[in-house]
């Protein structure tokens, strides 16, 4: 925490300070004044900074140092100096990481502004201490002269480096995962005897249209044979006859009927069998042990006509 004796890397100086007045002062030491507590804000940043460097991202904990230096008094110069001091670290560790070149974003960048942060800090103290140098002030001129010679040496790889026209690389915000979507298992049909009553009797149903089918064309030829043997029986017979007309009356019905049977008795019967056969596979997911079928379905054809006959186990 910034708060607690102005971080790690003053805080061996203020211990040393404590001891010194405690060994060699009078016995009424006057209490020192509390540094100023720094902002929520600035805390908070300086902790995301923290967080950031510690899982290796360098940029964005150099924006939050950043963010939280800005936010620090100058009036609080050790606190000033130990953000800036982690400031300067980010943006070397943040270069030392690479990246690649987007127009004039380039990880130079984060020598450059380091070194501005650092050129700031040396020129305040200068004017503060007026010709001496403080040991925060000895600290942050050896930095800036080591983030120069790096500078140098990325200049001799690539001679168009120019901190005025370099731009700190884009920070690509962190999104969180979205939790993967939830399997779904093949859905199972709830109750699969519905579905082999309701497919038993849709294959009973189309089992009977077929069975009008084959009764509509064995009607259909018993009354082109009857028509056939009364044309034979009576050669004079005129077509407008009124048994003529009633055979070809029930012969077109008998057509019609086979028709009708056939068409609707092919869809009803591959539907009640497709019924069957899922609400058989999902018994037998289900685990349930093998039962005689509830329904139990048998054409039934005659020379007169033809049907289906249906068994219901309850």
């Amino acid at each position: 925490m910034l708060n607690s004796l102005a971080t790690s890397c003053s805080r061996a100086r203020w211990c040393g300070v404590v001891v010194a007045a405690a060994l060699a002062g009078p016995t009424k030491v006057a209490a020192a004044p509390e540094p100023a507590p720094i902002s929520e804000a600035a805390q908070s940043a300086y902790d995301r900074g923290l967080a950031e460097r510690d899982a290796g991202r360098f940029p964005t904990a150099a924006r939050e140092f950043a963010a939280a230096y800005a936010q620090i008094s100058v009036s609080q110069r050790e606190l000033r100096a130990a953000v800036l001091f982690d400031l300067v670290d980010a943006h070397r560790g943040a270069y030392t990481a690479g990246g690649e070149r987007r127009g004039n974003e380039h990880p130079a960048a984060h020598l450059c502004a380091a070194d501005r942060a650092l050129a700031d800090f040396i020129e305040t103290e200068q004017e503060r201490k007026r010709g001496r140098k403080s040991p925060d002030m000895v600290k942050a001129t050896g930095l800036r002269e080591e983030v120069r010679k790096d500078f140098m040496t990325a200049k001799a790889r690539e001679a168009d480096l120019d901190c005025a026209a370099l731009e700190l690389p884009r920070v690509v915000e962190k999104q969180e995962a979205l939790p993967p979507p939830p399997s779904e298992a093949p859905r199972q049909p709830r109750d699969p005897d519905k579905l082999l009553i309701a497919g038993g009797v849709t294959a009973g149903v189309g089992l009977a249209l077929l069975g009008l089918m084959v009764g509509g064309l064995v009607r259909g030829q018993r009354t082109e044979a009857r028509g056939a043997a009364l044309v034979q029986g009576m050669p004079g017979l005129s077509p407008d006859d009124p048994q003529l007309a009633e055979l070809e009356r029930r012969g077109h019905g008998d057509n019609a009927m086979a028709v009708i049977g056939g068409v609707f008795g092919s869809l009803a019967l591959g539907a009640g069998v497709a019924l069957l056969v899922i609400g058989a596979r999902a018994k037998k997911a289900s685990g349930r042990a093998a039962e005689p079928a509830p329904v139990a379905v048998w054409p039934v054809a005659s020379p007169a006509g033809g049907g289906a006959a249906l068994r219901w186990r309850f």
